[in-house]
């Protein structure tokens, strides 16, 4: 299976990521665009809590760059996905008051319905009340990260901007939990 884990930051995707390759060594995993445009492409992203919308670009450019890559590829773990720099964008855009459909964001809409098709699964890994997962992080932080969760929860349950690609998308789960609960729940779908 090909998987995306998605969600805010600092909600455990890359500890999940981790935790079930463990249990599962078949399986490769993807890094994230953020770590992979610094690492190999010498991409500097500026040191503030939320990202620009150009670097969000860059990523979702990536993100798609890497699903087209790997489509051929099975057992494969994405530490996120396109709909990941959706949402970071739709935030980031609501604070300054720009329509996401009037943008550059959106002009990448059907390249990224078209390569969600490459995907089996996405983990959508959502703040939820019961398993809130403490960061030690400024207020502001804080705040933009729940933002954020707020444009992921609109893009996977209400499906506002229509780029999921129909009866070819793939399956979309929402995992809470501690770790071990995660991955038996993951489990399940394998």
């Amino acid at each position: 299976m090909r998987i995306a884990i998605s969600g805010a930051h600092y909600m455990g995707k890359s500890t999940m990521i981790n935790d079930f390759i463990k249990s599962h060594p078949d399986y490769h995993h993807q890094v994230e665009a953020y770590f992979r445009l610094q690492t190999d492409y010498g991409v500097e992203f500026p040191a503030t809590a939320q990202p620009t919308l150009e670097c969000i670009l860059m990523e979702l450019d990536y993100s798609i760059e890497c699903l087209n890559q790997c489509a051929k590829k099975t057992h494969i773990l994405f530490d996120r996905c396109p709909i990941d720099f959706i949402a970071y964008a739709m935030c980031i855009l609501d604070q300054d008051n720009l329509d996401i459909n009037d943008n550059e964001i959106a002009d990448r809409f059907p390249l990224v319905k078209m390569v969600l098709r490459n995907l089996d699964l996405i983990v959508f890994l959502p703040i939820t009340k019961a398993h809130l997962i403490h960061v030690e992080d400024g207020e502001e932080d804080i705040i933009f990260r729940k933002a954020v969760d707020r444009c992921f929860k609109k893009l996977y349950r209400d499906e506002i901007c229509d780029i999921f690609p129909g009866y070819q998308q793939p399956r979309i789960i929402e995992l809470w939990g501690d770790r071990q609960t995660r991955i038996k729940k993951l489990e399940t779908y394998l």
